[in-house]
């Protein structure tokens, strides 16, 4: 016997059992704290019948809904979910489907800029240590969350909704970087908010993972995602409309982009799946929709140095399906970042993008590769595919005698590769990750236009790339086509266009054989 389904209703919570057991049952909810001390919240018996129980949702202006719980009949514990897996029709606030444009063509830039493109979605960064204070600061909007006040910087939303404005739907990658990307850098909040094993004194490390190992961290995580969800799924779209969160940026250089130091990587997505779990939970109460993405670069299989540093991409997606039909299966999705495999735009040339499970990284040569992956039945979501957004990606052009050859090749690269993503079943979002070249990512020239200091916006000189942005799912398209095959080859072009993926890992038993 084990329980197979929590559900969420107006001001109850509904247990259910996989069999029609009439009995009484132990329920136990505590904080759903990592790698730290969880708090008891409460115990108290449930009554089955029929395999089916309930208890009251709220308890002290606290929601149960965001707890975790343990049952437990005749002295063994029961299996099965320990959180929320279902929702009520009725609970959410805002019933409406998912906002999917007609086009997965995406950047990142205002929508007064985007709609030249005929972009209708966008995402954009938003950092907690930006958006949230303890301490109540000059023009802040208080938000009461579980029984405590935060507070939201009035300039910061601002800024984010003049972004989002006017388009169909936006994704939100949710940030825990203390010192950059805005940072008020308040002491209290920080103390809070950054996880403990964060590595302060690592240049490198610019953002932290978010804190699931205390009560006060996942409060304030909880906050920031559920006013984010509040202000910004409303049906009338008063300050904009967003479709889901995407949690830190690529996992599997926590290293860098969601730092803990040194953490086994099963390790690691414990915590990681709970901050995607509760970001859903705190979502799906304002909105039926609400979609959450793990954030992966593109090594999937690649050996590194340090693993318990850099994680494999497939490791990470096998952790995450083990934990989750483990603890209460939720809609999670993915957020990958195609990049080819040395930053330049020649990918059809990559030689770790392979079409099989075991390659070492997922490129645009071989992104259909993470398609086929997530079919998996162990993987699926009640026998639907995850959905996938790649949320960031680009070419870059060296500065040098090739910079021209290679500002072509990159307008080539974006065809083949919108093609390919658009012909994929799950791909809701394609974005070009820099409109701008920033003269501060890593020497990096990723943006479909050059960056100008002195023109408005600083929008500099069109590469071929913008051209190319433009045209596709327009009757361009066709000369865009025609442009990129003869760049890339006819028969390469074609080739990459319907790859055929071995949906396992490759037989290299007679790789070693010889005589």
């Amino acid at each position: 016997m084990k329980l197979e389904t929590i559900t969420v209703e107006k001001n109850m919570l509904r247990f259910c059992l996989d069999e029609a057991f009439s009995g009484p049952v132990t329920l136990r909810e505590e904080t759903p704290v990592v790698h730290g001390t969880p708090r008891l919240v409460a115990q108290e018996e449930l009554a089955f019948t029929g395999g089916a129980a309930a208890c009251a949702r709220f308890a002290d202006g606290h929601d149960r809904a965001l707890s975790r719980f343990f049952c437990r009949q005749g002295g063994t514990e029961l299996e099965g979910a320990h959180y929320v897996t279902d929702f009520a029709p009725d609970v959410p606030e805002n019933v409406y489907p998912y906002p999917q444009p007609d086009t997965i063509k995406t950047l990142v830039c205002p929508h007064e800029e985007g709609r030249e493109f005929g972009i209708k979605q966008s995402r954009f960064d938003v950092n907690l240590p930006a958006m949230v204070a303890l301490e109540e600061q000059p023009d802040t909007i208080p938000y009461e969350f579980e029984g405590q006040t935060y507070y939201f910087y009035r300039d910061s939303l601002e800024k984010l909704e003049k972004n989002m404005a006017g388009y169909e739907v936006n994704t939100l990658i949710l940030l825990n970087a203390p010192s950059k990307f805005f940072s008020h850098e308040e002491q209290a909040l920080l103390d809070v908010c950054i996880h403990p094993k964060y590595e302060w004194g690592d240049p490198g490390a610019f953002i932290s993972a978010f804190n699931m190992t205390t009560e006060a961290g996942q409060r304030v995580y909880g906050a920031f995602v559920s006013f984010l969800a509040e202000r910004y799924t409303r049906a009338d779209k008063k300050y904009g409309r967003i479709g889901g969160v995407i949690i830190s940026n690529e996992i599997n250089l926590q290293t860098n982009w969601g730092n803990v130091g040194e953490m086994p990587v099963k390790d690691y997505v414990e915590e990681y799946s709970v901050a995607m779990r509760l970001a859903w939970l705190c979502g799906k109460r304002h909105y039926s929709g609400f979609r959450v993405y793990v954030s992966l670069a593109n090594n999937w299989n690649e050996l590194h140095e340090n693993p318990l540093r850099l994680y494999h991409g497939r490791d990470i997606i096998d952790h995450l399906g083990v934990i989750s039909a483990r603890d209460g299966d939720f809609p999670w999705h993915v957020a990958h970042h195609p990049y080819p495999e040395s930053w330049l735009p020649d990918f059809w040339n990559d030689r770790r993008a392979t079409f099989d499970f075991a390659t070492p990284k997922i490129t645009y040569k071989n992104m259909e590769v993470l398609e086929a992956y997530l079919a998996q039945p162990q993987l699926l979501y009640r026998g639907t595919p995850r959905r996938i957004v790649f949320s960031e990606q680009g070419f870059n052009a060296e500065n040098g005698p090739l910079r021209d050859l290679q500002e072509k090749q990159a307008a080539a690269g974006y065809v083949l590769e919108y093609l390919k993503a658009r012909n994929m079943k799950t791909v809701d979002m394609m974005a070009n990750h820099s409109y701008l070249d920033n003269l501060h990512e890593f020497g990096l020239n990723l943006g479909i236009f050059r960056y100008d200091p002195d023109a408005p916006n600083h929008r500099g000189e069109a590469k071929p790339i913008a051209a190319a942005v433009k045209a596709m799912d327009t009757p361009a398209e066709e000369i865009a086509i025609l442009f990129a095959r003869e760049i890339i080859s006819p028969e390469l072009f074609d080739y990459l266009l319907h790859p055929t993926v071995l949906y396992g890992d490759p037989d290299r038993s007679s790789e070693t054989e010889f005589g």
